[in-house]
């Protein structure tokens, strides 16, 4: 105010963009301010508002390719509406999601869209899904029309309120009804991207070498698996057939390229975001929206 030559009342009135300011006094805050070096304290603007115009987002990484993904378009959403975002890691952890929910709220964040596998937290908040029971049915479909007829769902180990497990139920529905072999074998719960994981499912491909078709409910465990089919000599998709799920950008990459479940995570994090705003505006939202998957075919099925 003192280097403006105004009142603090009127630098505030400019930050805030409150009453009215002439373009002369409001130039005279910006040089004070951009000599000064100033930046406005967020935080202490959102307590004394009681909002922000930030919107957080809870990934459990953003190593892997689908919450890269999503995290992309949700950004990209979030800024189309002039807000800004705020990403926490939970790593899978209940406890740290918990905690950022926790400080997000502390920091009036306008909303929080949780990409979680821990369905506890979501009860009685507007869920944003994809039609997992339906993908589980494309991909067994997929296998049978290839010809396998000794088939597995490779899934880390489920719940019953999570997604993935509509998938598995669809899938072993689905072998049950057209009369031919299904298992599910359950991998372990490392990061996909590791070595621990690829070792983890050659193992279980040496264990299940019988199988003429895989559903791997992520790309990244597709790809794993048909590089575990390269080590033990298995030719995809002559020898056996794979099919992922995502239609992340690692579908396209492999060699062969994975035929998968297409989700559309563009209209999705759309529809999360404009869901937000609609809360922010006291309109009403859904309880639960699900958006159609769609088969994508590739290399790796015959």
């Amino acid at each position: 105010a003192a280097e403006a030559g105004v009142t603090s009342t009127t630098v505030s009135r400019v930050l805030n963009n409150r009453g009215y300011i002439s373009e002369e006094t409001r130039e005279k805050v910006y040089s004070a301010m951009e000599k000064l070096n100033y930046m406005p304290n967020e935080m202490a603007r959102n307590l004394s508002r009681q909002k922000s115009d930030y919107i957080g987002v809870i990934l459990p990484s953003v190593e892997h390719p689908y919450f890269s993904k999503v995290l992309h378009w949700l950004e990209h959403y979030v800024t189309k509406h002039n807000y800004k975002i705020m990403v926490c890691i939970s790593e899978n952890s209940r406890e740290k999601e918990l905690q950022y929910i926790d400080l997000l709220y502390s920091h009036r964040v306008l909303g929080i869209v949780v990409c979680s596998h821990i369905r506890e937290i979501a009860e009685n908040i507007p869920a944003v899904l994809c039609d997992n029971y339906q993908g589980g049915i494309l991909a067994a479909n997929r296998l049978f029309d290839a010809g396998c007829r000794n088939i597995a769902i490779f899934n880390p180990p489920t719940k019953e309120n999570i997604p993935a497990y509509s998938r598995e139920k669809a899938f072993m529905k689905c072998c049950e009804d057209k009369k031919i072999s299904g298992r599910v074998v359950y991998t372990d719960r490392l990061a996909p991207l590791s070595e621990e994981f690829g070792n983890n499912i050659l193992e279980l491909l040496k264990k299940n070498s019988d199988l003429d078709g895989i559903f791997a409910t992520s790309d990244v465990m597709a790809a794993n698996i048909i590089r575990a089919c390269k080590k033990m000599g298995k030719r995809v998709p002559e020898d056996i057939s794979i099919v992922g799920f995502d239609d992340t950008w690692i579908s396209t990459l492999t060699y062969p390229s994975i035929t998968t479940i297409h989700q559309p995570v563009q209209e999705m994090c759309e529809y999360a975001i404009e869901a937000i705003v609609k809360k922010v505006k006291s309109e009403k939202v859904p309880s639960q929206v699900v958006f159609p998957v769609e088969l994508i075919d590739r290399e790796s099925t015959k």
